[in-house]
């Protein structure tokens, strides 16, 4: 612990304002380790979380900071390709590009994007994949910080403990998550290129592949909302956690897991019958794990897919029936089920035909079983 010419020392400087008793004293102990590791007072000033400024080291916050101009001079990207990349990835804007407030880290990051217009990207292009990145890996930070916590948080631990252990296991794992990244990249770049048909037609016209017929299919837990004024945010986000590992868990090719949408979860397929079958399996692994009732709608119809998410007439319809089916069924519109056919896979019963918002006319509902099921 530090002594008390420490403790006023630390305290004159105005890092202990606000707390008394045990917590002054843990964040004092644990200002004072970071002084000895070599973090400044001005940078632990400006840290929210203390705690966990050790792992940020690790991954490249050292405190120091550089305008956008300044990175501009040391990496050659330009400043508007700068400033747009910066956006891309989800970073707040800066009006100002003489102001020191990026990391020096995001230089290497800003190089990084220059090489990729070099090697013949176009900016927009490049833009376009950074949004999604950074959409894709701030989803992935989130889940990895709260793993992180969780492995190393014990009752009792004090915050030097914490930022001790938090920073050993975020060392220790740091190596890993290039590789992890890079080989999961190539993973889904490969089924992107198994799965992906390109037309001689289109190639010859030198366009991305366009619209075609596809499935959609929607599912989402019942009563969300009204359950999220009844229990715990945590328990609330542990159920749209479970439902998007049951979701996954159904979906192989050629199904695809498309994303999660808060309460709900989105497939499409070009197998329509497979889809159903998928659909019908998440129903079932639901109810098996005690969630709460799922209401599931699929339509078919032409769609576009860009940037890993699906446009279309049958997206919005598949949304729509999901809104209108009671919960714990299946409801397909009448594109999907003449699609599917007469199968011994499932069972069918007309669920009417109704007005959808959107919609222009009636659409046919039919809800479907497993076959046997009751």
């Amino acid at each position: 612990m530090a002594d008390d010419t420490d403790i006023d020392a630390i305290e004159e400087a105005g890092l202990l304002d606000g707390l008394e008793g045990v917590a002054r004293a843990e964040r004092a102990e644990l200002i004072e380790w970071l002084l000895a590791e070599g973090f400044t007072v001005e940078h632990i000033r400006s840290e929210f979380a203390p705690m966990l400024m050790p792992a940020g080291r690790v991954v490249g916050d050292d405190g120091v900071y550089v305008s956008s101009r300044q990175i501009c001079e040391d990496t050659g990207i330009d400043l508007e390709l700068l400033e747009a990349m910066q956006r891309a990835f989800g970073l707040p804007r800066v009006d100002d590009p003489d102001a020191p407030v990026h990391l020096r880290a995001d230089a290497e990051a800003a190089a990084q994007a220059r090489m990729f217009v070099e090697v013949g990207f176009t900016r927009e292009q490049l833009i376009a994949v950074a949004r999604v990145l950074g959409h894709g890996m701030a989803q992935a930070a989130e889940v990895m910080r709260q793993v992180v916590l969780e492995t190393v948080i014990e009752p009792g631990a004090t915050e030097l403990e914490i930022a001790k252990a938090y920073g050993e296991l975020v060392q220790r794992a740091s190596p890993l998550l290039g590789p992890l990244a890079e080989g999961v990249l190539r993973l889904q770049l490969r089924h992107g290129l198994e799965t992906e048909a390109v037309s001689v037609a289109e190639r010859a016209a030198g366009k991305l592949p366009g619209a075609r017929d596809v499935t959609v299919c929607f599912a989402d837990l019942v009563d969300f909302t009204r359950l999220g004024e009844a229990v715990p945010p945590e328990e609330l986000e542990n159920l749209a956690n479970r439902l998007t590992g049951l979701a996954r868990d159904v979906a192989s090719p050629p199904v695809g897991f498309i994303k999660t949408i808060g309460d709900a979860v989105m497939f499409v397929s070009t197998d329509a019958a497979a889809l159903l079958r998928a659909a019908l399996e998440l129903l079932d692994a639901a109810e098996k794990e005690d969630m709460p009732p799922l209401r599931v709608g699929l339509a078919a119809g032409s769609a576009v897919r860009r940037a890993g998410d699906w446009f279309g007439s049958p997206v919005n319809l598949a949304s729509r029936v999901t809104a209108v089916a009671r919960p714990g069924t299946v409801l397909v519109a009448e594109s999907a089920r003449d699609l599917i056919g007469e199968s011994d896979d499932f069972s069918w019963s007309f669920a009417g035909a109704r007005h959808v918002k959107g919609i222009k006319g009636e659409v046919k509902l039919f809800r479907a079983r497993t076959a046997g099921a009751e």
